[in-house]
């Protein structure tokens, strides 16, 4: 005999069924959510999301916050609708009310909300913040740099350059003290950069953040630690250019 349980719609079955309400495939979405296809199909397959969504429902509640609030970092956050503690303490106290109490004080807040003058808001909060994809595998030597996979975060970039495309965390001192550890650094993605300038780079697979040099008979991929020799690249090397570095 069916259980009310079995005619509840998972997380997962909702989603499929509001795609096809709005006629978007698989891969419409995927590309609309600025996620990876594969991503996408993997979770619409799995059984375990709801059971999760559930757990992270009970405990945002418990904790007093929202899951945005748990999931985002600050600025998405900032940008997001998300209830500040007053509020969600007002909707705590609304759902003690009985329908008497709910009525008197929605009229206060209709009322009052009608003697409000509205707030003379700056054009700018408005602005949308600029994120960029900070791909969180260091660009070190011996790694190899995940570009376009899931290994990546979302990063307020209002203060990157206009012309980077995504950011990468650097890891060790090599290119201190221009680059420090742990720093991110804004990259424009190009196949080539000129002589003197850094950038990242894909020695016979392995990722490096140099500085390039060609002022002699061959090429080097250069330190700005002077701790660090000289990469000299020979004829049957693989060098490719990933971007460069932007300051």
């Amino acid at each position: 005999m069916p259980t009310f349980e079995d005619n509840v719609m998972t997380f997962n079955e909702k989603i499929v069924e509001r795609m096809q309400e709005m006629q978007l495939t698989k891969a419409q979405l995927a590309k609309a959510a600025d996620i990876p296809y594969t991503t996408l199909d993997s979770m619409l397959k799995r059984t375990s999301d709801q059971k999760r969504m559930e757990c992270m429902l009970r405990i945002a509640e418990i904790l007093g916050t929202s899951v945005e609030e748990l999931v985002f970092d600050e600025g998405a956050r900032a940008s997001s609708d998300a209830l500040n503690s007053a509020e969600r303490e007002i909707i705590k106290l609304w759902r003690t009310l009985d329908l008497r109490g709910k009525a008197a004080v929605q009229t206060l807040m209709n009322f009052e909300s009608e003697q409000c003058e509205p707030l003379a808001v700056p054009e700018e909060v408005f602005a949308p913040v600029r994120r960029l994809k900070v791909y969180d595998f260091p660009a070190a030597a011996g790694a190899a740099l995940p570009l376009f996979s899931e290994d990546y975060t979302w990063q307020n970039a209002d203060g990157a350059p206009t012309e980077a495309d995504f950011g990468i965390r650097i890891s060790g001192d090599s290119m201190e003290p221009v680059i420090s550890d742990g720093s991110i650094v804004w990259i424009k993605q190009q196949e080539a950069v000129l002589e003197g300038q850094i950038g990242i780079f894909l020695l016979n697979g392995e990722a490096l953040c140099k500085k390039l040099d060609r002022s002699g008979r061959r090429c080097f991929l250069l330190s700005e630690n002077p701790r660090y020799a000289p990469i000299g690249v020979l004829e049957d090397d693989d060098l490719r250019v990933v971007g460069r570095v932007l300051f």
